[in-house]
């Protein structure tokens, strides 16, 4: 940002926020739902801001869902944490 830009934020008590999926418990039994696996994969490319080459050459297999289903088996869902700040022009 340039210097017409403040970031204002809040202490750590108020500005950190837990962004949880949930998910029925049907839908994380042994076999999860397809549309878990995709929503599951695609919140963790978007926090995680991987480059579309890298996203693209995963996505020419199955693997990925694989990998997603064997995440939220392990932890019983998927959860991010995340900082709230306001971008402010001087």
């Amino acid at each position: 940002l340039g210097d017409e830009f403040s970031i204002h934020g809040d202490g750590d008590e108020d500005a950190l926020f837990t962004y949880s999926m949930h998910a029925l418990p049907d839908d994380m039994g042994s076999n999860i739902g397809t549309s878990m696996l995709l929503a599951a994969w695609n919140a963790a490319v978007y926090v995680a801001q991987i480059d579309d080459d890298r996203v693209n050459q995963v996505l020419r297999s199955a693997d990925y869902l694989e990998a997603a289903e064997a995440v939220l088996q392990r932890h019983g869902g998927l959860w991010f944490q995340d900082e709230s700040f306001v971008v402010t022009r001087d």
